[in-house]
């Protein structure tokens, strides 16, 4: 799954659609998408000039993003947004011309929200674990 068909399930658009393709998937057990980072991504230009590396913030994004693709729960089929981040390990940095792994499963479910916990990985390495609370959107047009 890549291009329209993400977009079909989350909400972000350019430049913070940050799954370029979803690699597997089994609804309520787990998730496995890809981001490709380019020298051309804008938090690239500034973070940092003389040697740019991926903001850890966006590596949490990333996971939620993916989380979005889960279809469990409470958020089966909804718009979903980072509520919360419970516990977060930066392990090492992702830079441009890395292939990032993102891997989130289920954690726990309730009302509007679910816990996720997800790992970003390249070529083997965990760079980033963590775990979210994810919530859906609360207006009609998807937007909270």
């Amino acid at each position: 799954m890549n291009g329209e068909a993400i977009k079909a399930q989350l909400p972000h658009r350019y430049p913070f659609l940050l799954v370029d393709r979803i690699l597997e998937r089994e609804p309520g057990i787990r998730v496995v998408a890809e981001k490709l980072l380019t020298i051309n991504e804008p938090y690239f230009q500034g973070h940092f000039a003389e040697r740019p590396l991926l903001p850890g913030v966006l590596m949490l994004e990333m996971l939620a993003q993916a989380g979005g693709f889960l279809e469990s729960g409470p958020l089966a089929g909804k718009a979903i947004f980072l509520a919360q981040v419970l516990d977060a390990r930066f392990k090492a940095a992702a830079f441009p011309g890395d292939k990032l792994r993102l891997e989130v499963n289920p954690d726990a479910s309730f009302g509007d929200l679910m816990r996720i916990q997800g790992t970003v990985s390249c070529d083997g390495r965990v760079l980033c674990t963590a775990k979210l609370v994810l919530k859906s959107a609360a207006g009609p047009e998807g937007v909270a």
